[in-house]
């Protein structure tokens, strides 16, 4: 199923935005920040659900929760933020949960393993309680950035060893990387998948036919390999939908 997600829907209030996704989309992955924090939008799930044929994902809390923080009270707190969200997605019953790995921060510039050292320890606390609330995570390769970690596929797959966890494939990270082809590569072991395009020099969220991404490429291993959700990851409603239309057409 193709849907759409986007942190400019947070700045609009959940509701607002549940008829026109609907319109457009049949799924839609939720960023539980600003406007769409759990608080505000139970009533909203279930009204998507039940009434527009919406189904839901979620995308995990973004800002400032870091899970290779290697300032043990906040890599605890980030921790427990994201185990609040899997409990929220098992009480509204959403099956998935996309995370972002480890940041590096602060004193982690002195000694950046340290920081991959805590996303393993975290992505394994987080494992253990995942499973016992039936939710299923999908981990995220990153963009090529100072302070990112698992931006390598190599690094994504030691970071998730051991954990059941699956890989979110981000098209337009794994361009800014040079990461392309080796993370399609692991197109067995994607649970999510996140498409837009870029140049190849920064995350810039355009159409899935606008930049140096191999669309093409990519789409031929999905139809092969891959048989979950896509997320088209758009800056705004308006080029999901014309994402949406390339996709489809490529799709046949």
């Amino acid at each position: 199923m193709i849907g759409i997600g986007s942190p400019t829907f947070c700045l609009t209030p959940f509701i607002n935005m549940l008829e026109e996704i609907s319109n457009e989309f049949q799924l839609w992955e939720v960023l539980p920040e600003g406007e769409d924090r759990f608080e505000l939008i139970r009533d909203g799930i279930g009204y998507g659900r039940d009434s527009l044929g919406l189904r839901f994902q979620v995308h995990a809390p973004m800002s400032d929760v870091n899970i290779g923080s290697v300032y043990e009270p906040m890599r605890t707190a980030a921790v427990n933020e994201i185990k609040q969200t899997i409990d929220n997605c098992r009480r509204m019953e959403i099956p998935m949960v996309t995370v972002h790995p480890g940041f590096v921060q602060g004193i982690a510039f002195l000694d950046r393993a340290k920081a991959v050292e805590k996303t393993k320890e975290s992505l394994n606390e987080l494992a253990l309680f995942a499973r016992d609330q039936g939710v299923a995570i999908s981990v995220e390769n990153m963009p090529a950035n100072i302070n990112a970690t698992c931006t390598q596929a190599r690094e994504l797959v030691d970071a998730i060893e051991g954990t059941g966890f699956g890989i979110c494939f981000d098209m337009g990270h794994a361009n800014t990387a040079g990461q392309l082809d080796d993370m399609l590569k692991l197109a067995d072991r994607f649970t999510n998948v996140h498409l837009h395009n870029n140049g190849g020099q920064w995350d810039e969220h355009n159409a899935i036919d606008e930049g140096s991404a191999d669309i093409s490429k990519v789409v031929s291993v999905l139809r092969g390999s891959y048989r979950g959700n896509i997320i088209i990851e758009s800056r705004d409603l308006e080029s999901g939908v014309k994402s949406k239309r390339v996709l489809l057409k490529m799709l046949g």
